[in-house]
C-alpha cells in the first residue's frame, strides 16, 4: 500500500473528520484505554481525547509522514507507528479499540475483525467506520476508467477490502454483540477539481503512483469527463460527493 501524503489528506479535515465524531458519541460508558487505529494526521485520536479527556490514549498509524502530522498537530498526545495486524501482539489491551476510515484498506476481515476483538479487555467495544467504496459514486466513476485498454495496467490493484454489511455482521455476531448502521454524506465540494484532490488525498493513490507525470494527468482528465456527467453542478456552483459510509459497534 503506498504511503500516505498527510498534507494531501489533511485539505479536507473537517468532511474526514465529522464521520469520526458521529462515531464517538455514539459509544456507550467512559474507557479508560483507547487505541485508535490507522489514526492517520491524528484528528481522529484528538477528538477521542476530547470526548473521553481522562482515558489513557494511544494512535497508531504504519504511514511515517501522517505520523509526523500527528505528533507535529497534537504533541500532547501519545503517537506509535505499527503495521496491523502483524504488530498487535506487541500492544496492550484495550477497552476501546476504534478506527475512522481505515479498515477497509486492510485484507482479509474474516481473521482481522476476530484479532481486533481479541484485543479488547472484558466487555470491550471496537468502533468502526468505513466508506462503502462498493456503492459510492467516485468509485463506479473510477471502475468505468478501468475498463478502458489503455489502463489495463492498474486493474490488478485490489485497493479496498471491506466486506458486504451481511457478511460483516456474520463475522461479528458470533464474538460480539454489534451494532451497525449506514450514513450518507453529503459533501459540499467546491467543484469537480475538488473531487479529484479529496481522492489524491485517498483511493487515487495507488494508481496515481504507477504512472508517468504525463499518463497522471491523462488518467485524471479521464476520471474527470465520467465525473462531470455523474455528478450535477449545484446552482451555487458547488458540487455534491455522496459518500455512505459503514458503521457499527461491537461489544466483546
Amino acid at each position: 500500500m503506498a504511503d500516505w501524503n498527510a498534507q494531501q489528506y489533511k485539505k479536507f479535515e473537517r468532511e474526514r473528520t465529522q464521520p469520526s465524531i458521529d462515531l464517538i458519541h455514539r459509544i456507550d460508558g467512559k474507557p479508560n484505554s483507547i487505541l485508535d487505529i490507522g489514526c492517520g494526521p491524528g484528528n481522529s485520536t484528538y477528538q477521542l481525547k476530547k470526548y473521553f479527556p481522562k482515558a489513557h490514549l494511544l494512535g497508531i498509524d504504519q504511514s511515517q509522514d501522517m505520523l509526523a502530522k500527528a505528533k507535529m498537530t497534537y504533541p500532547d498526545l501519545s503517537f506509535q507507528e505499527a503495521n496491523i495486524p502483524n504488530d498487535l501482539g506487541s500492544l496492550d489491551s484495550y477497552d476501546l479499540i476504534f478506527s475512522n476510515a481505515w479498515l477497509h484498506w486492510i485484507p482479509d476481515h474474516s481473521t482481522l475483525l476476530p484479532k481486533l476483538i481479541n484485543q479488547l479487555n472484558d466487555h470491550g467495544v471496537l468502533a468502526v467506520q468505513m466508506p462503502m467504496v462498493q456503492t459510492a459514486i467516485f468509485y463506479r466513476c473510477l471502475n468505468e476508467v478501468l475498463t478502458r485498454e489503455k489502463w489495463n495496467r492498474l486493474r490488478n490493484i485490489h485497493n479496498f477490502h471491506n466486506l458486504s454489511p451481511n457478511e460483516t455482521f456474520d463475522i461479528l455476531m458470533p464474538i460480539s454483540n454489534v451494532t451497525m448502521w449506514e450514513t450518507t454524506y453529503y459533501h459540499v465540494l467546491e467543484n469537480h477539481d475538488a473531487i479529484i484532490e479529496w481522492y489524491k488525498g485517498s483511493g487515487l493513490r495507488p494508481y496515481l503512483n504507477l504512472l508517468s507525470e504525463t499518463k497522471k494527468e491523462e488518467f485524471i482528465s479521464d476520471v474527470m469527463r465520467i465525473l462531470q456527467k455523474e455528478i450535477p453542478i449545484q446552482k451555487n456552483g458547488s458540487v455534491l460527493l455522496k459518500m455512505p459510509r459503514l458503521f457499527f459497534i461491537a461489544r466483546k
